[in-house]
């Protein structure tokens, strides 16, 4: 079984230096790229996970979720941050829904649970159960309960590679990653897109990954490619594309030549 988890970034799909800027036509022009690929390749599986772009990471910064929650304030902030994330995931569902793709929002609040900012237990049975009767999850970065610090934040790139190896592992799956955000690939020193990262360049290339200049309270690139890399090694191929080219991410996900970055182990 083929399965292909898409990332659809939030600097893609929100302008992430205007608060709460959605980008619907962007949101349109990749819906219509995956009615392709389901069009292209009905029996390819996939996972989809959008990021939180200008929605909840402008929350998650006001109450500093990341660190936990120990007041009634933050907890309250915990609690806005769920839902802005909620809001770009159905907003983006939509889209889904009217280009008549079988999406179904699901929170990984329900599924994971932290002890501090580590994942602790983990349970996919709504993803499983939800590729079973052809349907496409749409999964998001979230907030999620932890057991020593109240609640944290699992990024979308975490949790997308977490689901990558679970289905790798569990189910023997072919997984792939692509990661279409609103820039070309990782780049290196020099400024220009770095082809292939391994565990052999990583450590040339780690200096220059930096953080988003928008606000981002998830690592931004660096923790992206950390999370890429760690699965990798299992053999699960991460791509990191620009979602802006049209046609981009259906070459990348139906296996065609693409342009940006691939991680994979050697």
């Amino acid at each position: 079984m083929e399965l292909v988890v898409v990332k659809l970034g939030g600097s893609l799909i929100t302008d992430k230096d205007k608060p709460y800027t959605a980008r619907p036509e962007i949101m349109a022009q990749l819906v219509e790229q995956v009615s392709l690929i389901r069009h292209e390749n009905p029996d390819l599986k996939l996972i989809i996970g959008n990021g939180a772009g200008s929605f909840a990471h402008q929350s998650a910064q006001k109450y500093n979720t990341i660190d936990g929650f120990f007041c009634e304030e933050e907890k309250s902030g915990f609690c806005l941050v769920h839902q802005d994330a909620l809001d770009l995931n159905l907003l983006l569902a939509k889209f889904f829904l009217q280009a008549g793709l079988p999406v179904v929002s699901l929170a990984p609040l329900t599924m994971v649970v932290t002890h501090n900012k580590k994942l602790l237990t983990s349970n996919f049975c709504a993803i499983e159960n939800s590729l079973q009767a052809g349907l496409i999850p749409l999964v998001f970065g979230d907030v999620v309960l932890d057991k020593a610090i109240g609640g944290t934040i699992l990024s979308t790139d975490t949790l997308l590679a977490e689901l990558a190896k679970y289905f790798y592992v569990q189910h023997k799956f072919q997984v792939r990653v692509v990661n279409a955000g609103n820039y070309p690939g990782v780049r290196g020193q020099d400024g220009q897109v770095v082809s292939n990262i391994t565990q052999a360049n990583y450590s040339q290339i780690q200096p220059f990954l930096n953080k988003s200049e928008s606000v981002d309270v998830t690592g931004g690139m660096a923790k992206k490619v950390e999370e890429f890399l760690r699965i990798s090694s299992l053999g699960i191929d991460c791509w990191i594309i620009d979602g802006n080219i049209p046609a981009n991410l259906v070459k990348a996900v139906l296996g065609a030549p693409t342009q940006g970055t691939l991680i994979r182990a050697v």
